[in-house]
């Protein structure tokens, strides 16, 4: 299966230089983030004037109407409320988050940023909840289904630490599908996956005139009475594109990309915070052509 690229942008790349030139002081972002915030803003909400001017007080992080005095603040409401890091710094971690194909480790944003750890990690966190999809569409066409395990081996822990597991060595279960438009859903699974655990996410999140696109797991049998069609990829005599054409290989590489992120930048990712790094991941897989779109993408969900 193909999966459709997204059209490349006129700018395939947002450097260091175009950033620090859109954003060169804590008065450019400010002022980013009123427009972001107020963009659809019919007027002054106080004077009803419809092309109402705004113009910023000096002495404090707002905005006054010219004709009544209205008040506007760009930041209440959003996580910037309720912190001291300046907001060219905030720009510069989401900044960073775009522009990066295995993420961003909390211990790079506090020796980029020169901030505590303790700052670094929050703000990390605050940036991958907004890539969280919101979307409760259900993917359509064709349809990649994939299961994989992410965490270390119990061998390779501490004897006081290893724990009798049975199955995938105590890792952590990922449920994932992809469809041709490149749109992904994962699920982090509670246990081992099984059909009873994976059909009702497929119903839930699956178009029924979809074509299924799977690996030979026995979970997944019966899905063909389901949905329009399912093919199967027998990986276990060692075929990846079945007669008709149909390979598992697009999801594959994305969980490629998901475990080199978080082995070769985070070392080690909690069960409790997994879904926000494979969200993140995701994010960054769906909006891969366009990192500035990225940036402000996340802008607007920072005032959403």
């Amino acid at each position: 299966m193909k999966v459709k690229k997204p059209k490349l942008s006129k700018q395939k790349t947002y450097s260091i230089t175009q950033f620090r030139k859109d954003y060169p002081n804590e008065k450019a972002c400010l002022e980013k983030l009123f427009q972001v915030k107020y963009a659809k803003l019919g007027g002054c909400p106080r004077c009803g004037v419809v092309k109402a001017e705004f113009r910023r007080i000096l002495t404090r992080p707002c905005y006054q109407c010219v004709e009544c005095g209205y008040q506007l603040h760009p930041m209440a409401g959003t996580v910037f409320a309720k912190t001291r890091t300046p907001l060219i710094l905030w720009f510069y971690a989401i900044f960073l988050y775009t522009v990066t194909r295995n993420g961003v480790a909390a211990k790079e944003l506090q020796r980029q940023l020169k901030i505590t750890y303790k700052t670094a990690h929050r703000m990390s966190h605050q940036i991958r909840k907004l890539m969280l999809s919101n979307s409760s569409d259900k993917l359509t066409g064709l349809v990649i289904l994939d299961e994989t395990f992410i965490g270390g081996l119990e061998k390779n822990k501490h004897k006081h630490k290893r724990k009798k597991i049975v199955g995938h060595s105590g890792k952590v279960g990922v449920f994932g599908m992809l469809d041709d438009k490149g749109h992904i859903v994962a699920i982090v699974l509670d246990g081992e996956p099984s059909g009873e655990v994976l059909k009702p996410i497929i119903r839930n999140n699956v178009h029924k005139d979809s074509i299924i696109i799977s690996d030979g797991f026995g979970g997944y049998s019966g899905l063909k009475k389901e949905f329009k069609d399912h093919q199967i990829v027998n990986h276990e005599k060692e075929i990846y594109v079945n007669e008709s054409g149909y390979t598992t290989n697009p999801l594959e590489a994305h969980w490629s990309l998901l475990k080199r992120m978080i082995k070769g930048t985070h070392i080690h990712v909690s069960r409790k915070h997994l879904p926000k790094y494979i969200a993140e991941n995701i994010f960054r897989y769906e909006n891969r052509v366009r990192p500035e779109e990225m940036f402000e993408l996340i802008l607007q969900r920072f005032v959403a």
